[in-house]
C-alpha cells in the first residue's frame, strides 16, 4: 500500500471542500450528504472522515478560505482609486459582477449564500459570510469618503447610507440573476446595471463613463 504524503492529503482535503462546494449548490446545504460529497470527489466515506468531523466542519472551512471580492479581483483593475474614487468603485463593481458571472466556484458559493441554505447553530453565520465574500465595508467608507473630500460626490452624502443602498442593490441583482440566469446577461449586462445605480449618487457625469443608450436613458428619466 502506497503511503501519502502530506501534500497528497492536503489535496483530499480540498477537493473535499471543492466537491462540496459544488453539491451543495446542487442539493442544498441541508440535502446534500457525507456520502455525496464523497462520491462527488472520487474517495470513500472513511476519507471525508479522515479529514472532517462532519459536513458542518466541511460547510465552515469552505467559507473560511474565501478572500473577499475585492482581494480577488484588483489584479483586473485599471483604475486608481486615489485619482479617481468614484470611476474606481464604479469599476469595482462592475468587474465583481462579471468575475461572478464567469467563474463557476463564485457562482456556486453565492449561490448556496443567497439560495441553498439554511443555519443552524454550528454553522458560520450567514453575515460573517457576507463580510468574508464582499467588498470590505472599511473600504468602502474609504472609497466614499474620498469621493466626498474630492467633489465627486455631495459634501451631505450619507455614506452609512449610501452602503446599504449599494448593498442592497448587488445582493438584489445576484439574488434574482441566480434564479433565472437566462434572463439577463450578467457578464455583458453588468456594466449598463451598474450604471443605473451609480446614476442614483447624483456624482458629476464627466467622473465616471456611461454607454451612450444608458445616458440617454438617464436623460429621459430626468436622472
Amino acid at each position: 500500500m502506497v503511503r501519502k504524503t502530506k501534500a497528497d492529503a492536503l489535496a483530499t482535503r480540498q477537493q473535499l471542500i471543492d466537491a462540496a462546494i459544488e453539491q451543495f449548490a446542487l442539493r442544498g446545504v441541508s440535502n446534500t450528504t457525507l456520502t455525496d460529497i464523497a462520491d462527488a470527489a472520487g474517495v470513500t466515506r472513511g476519507a471525508v472522515y479522515w479529514h472532517f468531523n462532519s459536513k458542518v466542519e466541511i460547510f465552515n472551512e469552505m467559507w473560511r478560505q474565501q478572500l473577499p471580492l475585492s482581494d480577488i479581483i484588483k489584479h483586473r483593475m485599471i483604475q486608481n482609486e486615489k485619482e479617481n474614487p468614484l470611476g474606481w468603485l464604479r469599476e469595482a463593481f462592475v468587474t465583481g459582477l462579471q468575475y461572478i458571472a464567469q467563474t463557476p466556484k463564485q457562482r456556486a458559493l453565492m449561490q448556496i449564500l443567497y439560495h441553498k441554505c439554511e443555519f443552524n447553530k454550528d454553522m458560520m453565520c450567514e453575515m460573517e459570510i457576507r463580510q468574508r465574500l464582499c467588498f470590505r465595508h472599511e473600504n468602502m467608507q474609504r472609497i466614499l469618503s474620498l469621493c466626498i473630500r474630492q467633489g465627486s460626490l455631495p459634501a451631505e452624502t450619507n455614506i452609512e447610507l449610501t452602503l446599504v443602498m449599494l448593498h442592497g442593490f448587488f445582493s438584489g441583482v445576484l439574488k434574482n440573476w441566480l434564479l433565472s440566469p437566462e434572463s439577463v446577461d450578467l457578464y455583458h449586462q453588468a456594466p449598463e446595471l451598474v450604471d443605473y445605480i451609480m446614476a442614483t449618487l447624483h456624482p458629476h457625469p464627466a467622473l465616471w463613463p456611461v454607454t451612450l443608450d444608458t445616458a440617454t436613458t438617464f436623460q429621459r428619466q430626468g436622472l
